[in-house]
C-alpha cells in the first residue's frame, strides 16, 4: 500500500502537484527513494524569476511586514499577531486550516477585508479581454496551475477566517509595460541558503518603476468561483473542489492511498529515471507495474514513446501499451498511405513508420534521399549555420525594454563551401552586463553572413524568433545603419502570421528540424528526442557515400548538429 509514512501538511505547491497527479505526492515525500528530474536542475530559472518578481511586488506595498521563519508554528504565531492590526500588509503570511498550510506571497488586510496577492513570474497580455479563460469560463491549460494555486489559497483563507471578506489576485508581469530605467535587475540579488533560495533588494527601486506597472494585480475571484463550482478538476479528479482538497490533504497526512491512473501525460512525469542503470527508483515504472501487473515494457517500445501521438489516453484505457499492439487504424487514415520517395512523410506517416520499425525490431534509419536532394537543389553556397545564445528576463536589463524581451548575446557561425571545405567562420560574444548587445549582435551577424546569398540554416525556430524580436525592437530607431540592418533582417526572417507587419523574406532561413521531421527517422532514438551522439554516429556512417554532393550534405548537417544537443519533437 502506497501511504506517506511521515505526515505532511498540504501546501499550495503540493496541492498543485496533486491536482496534476495525486500519486506524485507519494514520490515527492520520498526524495531519497524516487528520482525527481526536476531536482536535477540546480539553476532553476523560473524560481529565480519569481523570487525577483516577489521582491519587486513588495515595493508596491510600502511598510509591509516579512514573516521569514521556516518554522510553521512560529510563522503562524507571527502572522496571527500582525493580523490583530486593523490594516496591515504581510509578506509570506502563514495560514492554516485543518491539514492545509499555506504561505501567502502578499496578504493585505483592510479592516474586515483580506486580499490575497499571488505573485508569479509568468507574463500576461493586458490588452486581452479574457487572457486566462476558455469559452466555458474555466482556466486555459497554460493558466490552470496558476489559477488552481490561487483558488486553493483563497479557499484556505476563507475557511480559516469565515467572517472576513476574502478576495484573490494574481500579480503578474505585464508584457506590454515598458521599463523606464536601466539596470532594474541589479536592484535584486539571489541568495542561496541551506534549505532555500531567497531574493533580497540591494538597490533602491525608483518610483517610476512602480508607476510603469510592470507588475499588475489582476482580480481572479470569478475564476476561483468557476473552479469551486466545477465537478471536473482535470483528468484524475471528479467531484467538488472541497472533496479534491480533502483527498489531497488525506494523502499528505498519510491516511489515504491515491488511486493510480495512467494517462498520456505520464510520459512527461518528472519521477522517472534518466538512465537504465540509475540506482534510484522510477515512479513512472512503479505506476506502470501497479496499473498493469505482469506487463513488461522495453524502452522506446511503448505508446508513451510514440511521437506527437494525441490519442494515448484512449489506447491506455484499452490496455494497448505496446507499439506491437497498434495498427494503422489507431494512427489515422494517412497511416495507410505509404511514404512516396521525394515527398517526405506527414505526422501520421512518421508515427506509423516508428510503429512498424518497432514491431519489426528494425534499427535501420529511414532517409528519403530523393527529398533531401530536392531540398538541396534549392540551396545556394556557401551554406551558413548559425546558433544563438539568448536570454529573456522578467525584469528588463535596459530602459525601454519590455518584460521577457529577448537579449541576444552570443552566436557562432559555421560555413560550408561547395567543395566541402568547412570552417568555424565567425563568433560573437558580448560579456558587458551594462550594454544592450542586440544591435551589436545584428551588426556582427550581418558582417558574417550578409555579403553573399548563401542559404542560412537554423535548428527549430529560435533564431528566427530572436531576429524577429530584434527587428521590431529597432524598427523606429534612427541610427545611421538602422535601415540597412532592417533590410538584412527582413531578408532572413519570417514574420508571424498574426503580425501587423508582413513581408516576404528574399533569403528565408531553412529550419533543419522540419527537414528531419519530414525526411529522416532514426530508430536508435527510441522515439525520444534526437541526441547529438546518435545523429553524429548516423552521419559518420553515411559520409562514406560515393556521391560528392551527398557527402557534402551529410558533413554540413553533422557540423551543425555538433553545435548543440538537438531537441526536436519526440520521435
Amino acid at each position: 500500500m502506497a501511504f506517506i509514512t511521515k505526515p505532511r501538511t498540504l501546501s499550495k505547491s503540493r496541492f498543485v502537484m496533486g491536482v496534476q497527479c495525486p500519486q506524485k505526492l507519494i514520490y515527492a515525500a520520498a526524495p531519497d527513494t524516487y528520482r525527481n528530474l526536476n531536482n536535477e536542475n540546480s539553476f532553476d530559472v523560473t524560481s529565480r524569476r519569481r523570487l525577483s518578481g516577489r521582491e519587486l511586488a513588495k515595493a508596491h506595498f510600502p511598510n509591509g511586514h516579512d514573516v521569514t521563519t521556516l518554522d510553521q508554528a512560529q510563522a503562524l504565531a507571527e502572522t496571527g499577531a500582525l493580523l490583530q492590526q486593523e490594516n496591515v500588509v504581510i509578506f509570506e503570511a502563514a495560514i492554516q486550516f485543518d491539514n492545509c498550510f499555506i504561505r501567502v506571497d502578499v496578504l493585505e488586510k483592510l479592516g474586515n477585508c483580506l486580499r490575497i496577492h499571488e505573485v508569479k513570474a509568468k507574463s500576461y497580455d493586458s490588452s486581452e479581454e479574457r487572457p486566462f479563460l476558455k469559452n466555458d469560463g474555466l482556466p486555459k491549460a497554460t493558466w490552470q496551475s496558476y489559477c488552481y494555486d490561487v483558488a486553493f489559497q483563497k479557499w484556505v483563507v476563507s475557511q480559516a477566517f469565515p467572517n472576513s471578506n476574502v478576495t484573490a489576485y494574481l500579480m503578474l508581469v505585464d508584457k506590454n509595460a515598458i521599463c523606464p530605467v536601466d539596470g532594474l535587475n541589479q536592484c535584486f540579488r539571489i541568495i542561496r541558503e541551506e534549505k532555500r533560495t531567497l531574493a533580497e533588494q540591494v538597490g533602491e527601486i525608483p518610483q517610476q518603476v512602480i508607476d510603469a506597472k510592470m507588475l499588475r494585480s489582476i482580480p481572479v475571484d470569478d475564476i476561483c468561483d468557476a473552479i469551486y463550482d466545477a465537478n471536473d478538476h482535470g483528468k484524475r479528479h471528479q467531484g467538488s473542489f472541497a472533496h479534491l482538497v480533502q483527498e489531497l490533504s488525506n494523502i499528505c497526512a498519510g491516511t489515504q492511498e491515491p488511486r493510480i491512473q495512467m494517462q498520456g501525460d505520464c510520459k512527461d512525469c518528472e519521477f522517472q529515471c534518466a538512465a537504465p542503470a540509475d540506482s534510484m527508483t522510477s515512479g513512472f515504472d512503479t505506476c506502470l507495474s501497479q496499473a498493469f501487473p505482469g506487463v513488461t515494457l522495453d524502452q522506446g517500445a511503448t505508446i508513451f514513446d510514440l511521437w506527437d501521438y494525441r490519442r494515448k489516453d484512449k489506447l491506455i484505457a484499452q490496455g494497448q501499451l505496446k507499439l506491437t499492439q497498434i495498427n494503422e487504424d489507431d494512427i489515422g487514415p494517412q497511416a495507410h498511405e505509404p511514404p512516396l520517395s521525394g515527398e517526405g512523410v506527414c505526422r501520421q506517416q512518421r508515427q506509423w513508420l516508428q510503429v512498424k520499425k518497432a514491431q519489426a525490431n528494425d534499427p535501420s534509419p529511414w532517409l528519403d534521399k530523393a527529398a533531401w536532394h530536392t531540398e538541396m537543389s534549392g540551396w545556394t553556397y556557401p551554406l551558413h549555420f548559425i546558433d544563438f545564445e539568448t536570454t529573456r528576463v522578467a525584469l528588463p536589463f535596459f530602459k525601454g525594454q519590455k518584460p521577457y524581451q529577448s537579449i541576444a548575446f552570443q552566436f557562432s557561425h559555421h560555413q560550408l563551401q561547395e567543395n566541402g571545405q568547412l570552417a568555424h567562420a565567425h563568433q560573437f560574444l558580448c560579456a558587458q552586463a551594462s550594454e544592450n548587445p542586440n544591435v551589436s549582435f545584428v551588426r556582427a551577424l550581418k558582417a558574417a553572413i550578409g555579403d553573399d546569398a548563401g542559404t542560412v540554416f537554423m535548428y527549430s525556430h529560435h533564431e528566427n524568433t530572436t531576429l524577429r524580436d530584434i527587428l521590431f525592437e529597432i524598427w523606429e530607431d534612427t541610427e545611421p545603419d538602422t535601415d540597412e540592418l532592417k533590410a538584412f533582417l527582413m531578408s532572413l526572417v519570417q514574420p508571424s502570421k498574426d503580425s501587423r507587419r508582413q513581408w516576404t523574406p528574399s533569403r528565408p532561413m531553412v529550419d533543419q528540424l522540419e527537414l528531419v521531421k519530414s525526411h529522416l527517422y532514426l530508430p536508435a532514438t527510441c522515439g525520444s528526442q534526437l541526441t547529438q551522439a546518435c545523429v553524429t554516429r548516423y552521419f559518420e556512417r553515411q559520409r562514406r557515400a560515393k556521391s560528392k554532393i551527398q557527402r557534402a550534405h551529410l558533413w554540413q548537417a553533422k557540423s551543425h548538429l555538433q553545435l548543440k544537443t538537438l531537441t526536436p519533437a519526440r520521435g
